[in-house]
């Protein structure tokens, strides 16, 4: 018999054990822990002082981990049993805990009220959720709000295409840009796979930080959905109030009506849009953040903003000089290298295929004012940001991977699943080299057609 041993030290929380048949086992660590090979005529066995026992011919690989993607408790009150949310209108009762794991400050249980979110993520089998607190909370690095969101990031097995989005928001120092937090959620004590926790898209102190009673928080979306909408005059474009709350603002003061305060912000929107097809269309939008944006969308091949859908643009007021701007970005878990399916057949989104926008954000590119800007900040981005960008997926990946091998044992392969082409986070490292490989063909092909 042939002894092999590993020692791992007393500040280790955890030995993650991902088997080949997709399952998954996790022993916590309490005290220093001796894993003992033991070959004898029969098998190959890891062993542990607490007698547990698996066929190293079973595993996929082993991770110990001495710092962890964070563990969020959420416990509903009124439905213990439940193991997903079914519902995105109806917030439920519940308490929340955070366990660091040495990444973030931990948390201690806290009430707040939870429900689903989202419009074709909504509709896939990993739901993600909105947090919202009845006061500001601090959650890890997160800007401390009220409400924040899980994204579930179903369809994309790299789990790193929104949290590139923000990093690069970051980099590009980018106004009103989302963070994140990569976590493993837990509802009623059952693993429901890896999040991302960031702030709720909105005007607040922990979002778009503008005074509700003079600004304007506008989605573009297909989705047309919310209460206060409309379609543009110029480009039928689909237009609706995310924030303020017309109503709210209302009761808080009834000089005027929310009918007669969307008339108003309608009839300023479509003159901004006539606008655009002007001499001057940068008059009414802010040169500076359109092109951050459109940069961003650029390098992640975030072709969705021509539906359009999750596209934001915010104003501060009405007053004389203020102007659209564009943003915060949101919404990446259908770009990069993401696979559709059409009848059958898996199809890539293309690195060497230009952006598909939307007839407003086509007139704005047209310009001779965009096109100098734009590219003099896209080669900003290859001399001073992109040679970080490898590196950043490298070590976030690196966080992540036990939580995306895990995520991958509770979310298996779905390639039937409706449009897209959904792959099994628990083979990451195939998926990261994917992604690495898919990012260095589109900047080559950026580097190519735009400078």
């Amino acid at each position: 018999m042939a002894l092999i041993t590993g020692i791992a030290s007393a500040s280790v929380p955890n030995v993650n054990i991902y088997r080949n048949d997709r399952k998954f086992d996790r022993i916590d660590i309490d005290n220093n822990l001796t894993l003992t090979h033991a070959l004898d005529d029969k098998d190959f066995v890891m062993r542990t002082p607490q007698g547990y026992e698996i066929p190293l011919a079973a595993i996929d690989s082993c991770l110990i981990r001495s710092m962890d993607v964070p563990a969020v408790y959420i416990n509903l009150n009124d439905y213990p049993e439940a193991t997903m949310l079914w519902d995105k209108e109806l917030y439920l009762d519940a308490t929340l805990s955070i366990e660091g794991n040495g990444l973030v400050d931990d948390l201690e249980a806290t009430s707040l009220k939870i429900k689903g979110r989202g419009n074709s993520t909504w509709g896939m089998p990993k739901k993600p959720m909105r947090l919202k607190f009845s006061k500001k909370t601090k959650i890890g690095n997160l800007t401390k709000a009220k409400s924040y969101v899980l994204l579930a990031n179903y369809i994309d097995p790299s789990l790193c295409r929104n949290a590139i989005m923000m990093w690069l928001a970051d980099r590009l120092d980018i106004k009103y840009r989302n963070h994140y937090m990569p976590c493993d959620v837990y509802l009623n004590n059952h693993y429901i796979g890896s999040y991302l926790m960031t702030e709720k898209v909105g005007i607040s102190s922990g979002s778009v930080d503008i005074d509700d009673t003079k600004g304007i928080l506008f989605e573009m979306s297909v989705e047309f959905d919310e209460k206060y909408k409309f379609h543009t005059t110029h480009g039928d474009l689909p237009v609706m109030v995310k924030d303020p709350d017309f109503d709210e603002l209302y009761e808080a003061d009834p000089s005027i009506t929310p009918e007669a305060r969307m008339d108003i912000w309608e009839t300023d929107f479509n003159s901004a849009e006539k606008e655009s097809r002007g001499r001057h269309p940068f008059d009414a939008f802010d040169l500076s953040s359109f092109i951050d944006y459109i940069l961003v969308c650029d390098i992640c091949q975030n072709s969705e903003i021509g539906f359009p859908k999750s596209v934001y643009i915010y104003k501060k007021s009405l007053d004389e000089g203020e102007k659209y701007h564009v943003g915060p970005l949101w919404d990446f878990d259908a770009c990069f290298n993401r696979k559709l399916l059409d009848n059958g057949q898996i199809i890539e989104n293309s690195p060497t295929e230009g952006l598909w926008t939307n007839i407003l954000f086509r007139q704005l590119m047209i310009t001779e004012e965009f096109k100098q800007a734009y590219k003099a900040r896209l080669q900003y981005f290859i001399t001073d940001i992109y040679p970080d960008l490898l590196d950043f997926i490298d070590s976030y990946s690196r966080l992540i991977e036990a939580s995306a091998k895990s995520n991958g044992t509770v979310w298996s392969n779905t390639q039937d699943f409706t449009w897209v082409f959904v792959e099994s986070s628990f083979d990451y490292h195939e998926h990261i080299a994917e992604l690495k490989d898919w990012i260095i063909r589109r900047i080559e092909y950026l580097i190519e057609t735009k400078l």
